[in-house]
């Protein structure tokens, strides 16, 4: 898609942020029961426990069963006790194993003491280095608290180690999407996706992974279930509309926006992007529309975005429809535009009574301009033109000396662009009054001033050198034939 195509929707070319995680992936009874049954032990691949533990054990079940989380940490902290130091002195201290520390972990983790079921983890891991329950729990506890670049080691741990849980790969695709890693967090969420195809989070993954990826059609595709499963998500509607806009498929994009319009779920932002597309697609009183309901949508009007509205429908050649927005707008602000507003949108309205062929109240617009905000130059050479303009439309010399009057003040002008047009436009006056000689330097100025592609006014140079040449030959010959001619005058007297 051209670059001019998103500038004039003003579609933003940036990705969407990472996806934050739904704060319900940690409280749904799934997650709940996943995380009690992680009591549990794998004894194939994980640290073996002797008799005295196993027994402890088998205690705790009954309690976490329960769900008397308290009960079951107080019973394994005064297990871990008696182990370090027993009452009866005819027994050895021992240690505890990894299992039961990783247990530990749990029971902190379960009633709310973060700092201690990390260090819990870390402790069951230097233990018994492959640890996979250990390096999930440690990531699940990373992640709930958002930080997901510290769980993102420990998912790859655990899942080198043989863990295939679909949380597990989700969240490994939320730490990619971070670091925006398309391909890797498109391969995590499409597998988290096919283990649980009903949790949304790893869809909206897909989704933004998709996105990042620029991968448009499959995108709209993910985006299409999510829709059909939360029709009331503005933001699922305005992200598809996006894919369906970098695809050129703009009927498709107005058929989103128009969806939300319908639904009474169009903000500000979705309706002036319908306007938006509306323009691009030359329909002016449809635009106009779609403008007018975002500013009636928004909670103070935005006067930028409803200017640059107006300016779109003017490239469409729909000045009454512009002059209605700029009313309306105008209207609903009251008097609450600033200075800088006011100048904004003066200048836009003489832009529209010019396309209305109206130049007179264009004129008189940017003079209002001008009094509010006396430094601004470009009103300045604007008026300028309007003067050459009217003074070529209806033979007034007095118009002229105007326009030649607010130029001369512009062609120093602190902003490069406004001296440039100003050394132009009085260049190519001075030019039509046939003074090519005094043209000359305002118009090597302008040269020197024009940024871009230079050929054009180099171009125009050229020939009115070449004119300036010729005025100048003229005017030496002439000197030539009036010196002659009082050389010959004063012999005669003699």
């Amino acid at each position: 898609m051209s670059r001019f195509f998103l500038t004039f929707l003003g579609i933003s070319t940036l990705h969407a942020a990472p996806m934050k995680l739904s704060p319900s992936l940690f409280q749904s009874s799934e997650f709940k029961q996943r995380f009690v049954g992680s009591y549990g032990f794998l004894p194939e691949v994980e640290p073996k426990v002797d008799r005295e533990e196993g027994l402890v054990i088998a205690e705790l079940s009954e309690l976490l069963s329960l769900s008397r989380f308290k009960q079951a940490e107080k019973r394994l902290l005064d297990f871990i006790a008696e182990r370090k130091n027993p009452t009866d002195p005819e027994k050895e201290a021992k240690g505890v194993s990894a299992a039961l520390i990783f247990t530990l972990g749990n029971l902190y983790f379960q009633n709310g003491r973060i700092d201690d079921a990390e260090k819990a983890y870390k402790i069951a891991i230097k233990r018994h280095e492959a640890y996979r329950r250990a390096y999930k729990n440690l990531a699940l506890l990373y992640a709930s608290n958002n930080q997901i670049e510290k769980a993102k080691p420990n998912l790859m741990k655990a899942i080198a180690y043989g863990d295939a849980d679909h949380r597990t790969f989700g969240l490994l695709g939320v730490a990619y999407l971070k670091e925006e890693k398309a391909l890797a967090a498109e391969a995590a969420y499409r597998q988290a996706y096919l283990l649980n195809p009903i949790e949304k989070d790893w869809k909206l993954g897909l989704a933004q992974a998709l996105l990042l990826k620029e991968s448009w059609n499959e995108a709209a595709s993910m985006l299409q279930t999510l829709i059909d499963e939360n029709p009331d998500d503005a933001l699922l509607w305005k992200q598809q509309a996006n894919c369906f806009i970098q695809n050129e498929d703009i009927t498709r994009a107005a058929e989103n926006y128009e969806a939300l319009r319908l639904k009474g779920l169009a903000d500000e932002e979705s309706l002036n992007q319908l306007g938006d597309i509306y323009s691009r697609e030359d329909q002016p009183l449809l635009a106009l529309g779609a403008y007018l309901s975002a500013m009636k949508e928004a909670k103070s009007v935005n006067i930028s975005r409803s200017l640059k509205a107006a300016k779109y429908l003017l490239q469409l050649g729909a000045p009454k429809e512009a002059a209605r927005l700029t009313t309306e707008m105008r209207n609903l602000a009251g008097g609450t535009m600033t200075t800088e507003q006011n100048v904004s949108a003066l200048k836009v309205e003489s832009d529209i009574a010019k396309a209305d062929q109206n130049l007179e109240s264009a004129t008189e617009s940017l003079k209002k301009a001008l009094e509010l905000d006396p430094a601004n130059g470009e009103a300045r050479v604007g008026l300028a033109k309007l003067f050459a303009e009217r003074a070529a439309e209806e033979d007034n010399s007095d118009f002229k000396v105007e326009a030649k009057s607010y130029l001369k003040i512009a062609l120093d002008d602190t902003d490069p662009q406004v001296a440039f047009q100003a050394n132009l436009r009085f260049a190519q006056m001075l030019v039509k009054d046939g003074r090519y000689l005094d043209a000359l330097p305002k118009l090597e100025q302008a040269v020197r001033l024009k940024k871009g592609s230079k050929r054009s006014i180099e171009q125009y140079l050229r020939r009115v050198q070449r004119a300036a040449e010729r005025e100048k030959a003229k005017k030496e010959r002439e000197e030539l034939l009036r010196e002659e001619k009082k050389a010959q005058e004063e012999k005669e007297k003699s």
